[in-house]
């Protein structure tokens, strides 16, 4: 018996060794979520304006062109329950926090990472943000999160062949959505990927609103919602109740909280087809445009 115990030890301790070895290296590899906390970390104090929400915001609103010390702390398919996990989370660094920025898109009020297709991205948070997992047990670790094949060629490309995984800007914008790439606007088929088959997640995203709201009330920080502008495609394609029901939302929130405002750009006309990476991200070009909009705007 001890001889077969010892040889199955034999067979598990490699593999476990392989993996654990591969798991400190992913680690290691720099990513957003480390650059944005690191900054967090370091100059949360010094703060006037935060832009939170998902690959609308993160691609969309530079804090290069705004006049006060502004920080993108968005990501691509982070939701609204994040973003008021983020504002916790660093709720006593931010000292001379004047302006929350908050992007309302199409489907931010009927969606959650946690259910979506690209939940695999929570373990950033708890990996790197250091927030509690509330999740699944295989969110505390990279190596069970992706294709073990997956891993080895991200270690490899960074290792071996130096490839940075790096796509933010040092104040957090993103910057890989150039207008320098083939622009295709299928806004039919993303505006459809967008709307839901129904709004159980309604009350849990509003509840998350509402906590997002307090708090700023409580530190007299002013919440700036906004609709992030999107191609002729998409907005035309937008299931209307879907559409009304975060309108007005987002409506009856600002009339009931006056630390509140809301800016609906989704089919503006001020942004032509140039301005967009694809139906419904902006590239530089619009980004610019967009952070200096809001910029004069919160003057």
């Amino acid at each position: 018996m001890k001889k077969f115990w010892l040889h199955i030890l034999k067979i598990i301790l490699p593999i476990f060794i392989f993996f654990l070895v591969l798991e400190i290296a992913i680690r290691k590899i720099p990513n957003d979520y480390q650059l944005k906390k690191v900054y967090l970390d370091k100059n949360a104090s010094k703060i006037n304006t935060l832009i939170l929400g998902s690959s609308h915001s993160f691609y969309g609103i530079n804090p290069e062109y705004f006049s006060k010390h502004t920080f993108n702390a968005a990501y691509v398919s982070q939701t609204l329950d994040l973003d008021e996990e983020l504002l916790n989370h660093y709720k006593d660094k931010f000292s001379n926090l004047e302006t929350v920025i908050i992007p309302i898109s199409y489907s931010s009020l009927f969606e959650t990472l946690e259910t979506d297709v690209e939940k695999w991205r929570l373990k950033n948070y708890i990996l790197y943000y250091g927030f509690e997992n509330k999740y699944r047990f295989t969110d505390n670790f990279e190596t069970l999160n992706h294709d073990i094949l997956l891993n080895i060629k991200k270690t490899v490309k960074f290792y071996v062949f130096d490839k940075s995984f790096i796509t933010s800007s040092n104040l957090g914008w993103g910057t890989n959505f150039s207008s320098k790439s083939n622009q295709k606007f299928e806004g039919e088929f993303t505006a459809k990927k967008h709307t839901v088959n129904n709004f159980k997640l309604f009350d849990a995203n509003l509840k998350s609103l509402h906590k997002i709201i307090e708090l700023c009330q409580k530190n007299k920080v002013k919440i700036l919602f906004i609709t992030t502008p999107t191609h002729a495609s998409y907005s035309k394609n937008v299931n209307k109740m879907q559409l009304l029901k975060t309108t007005n939302t987002i409506n009856e929130l600002v009339q009931k909280n006056p630390n509140c405002e809301y800016i609906n750009l989704l089919d503006s006309e001020k942004f032509v087809a140039t301005d967009f990476h694809d139906a419904d991200h902006l590239n530089e070009i619009g980004a610019k445009k967009l952070s200096l909009f809001l910029d004069k705007k919160m003057r």
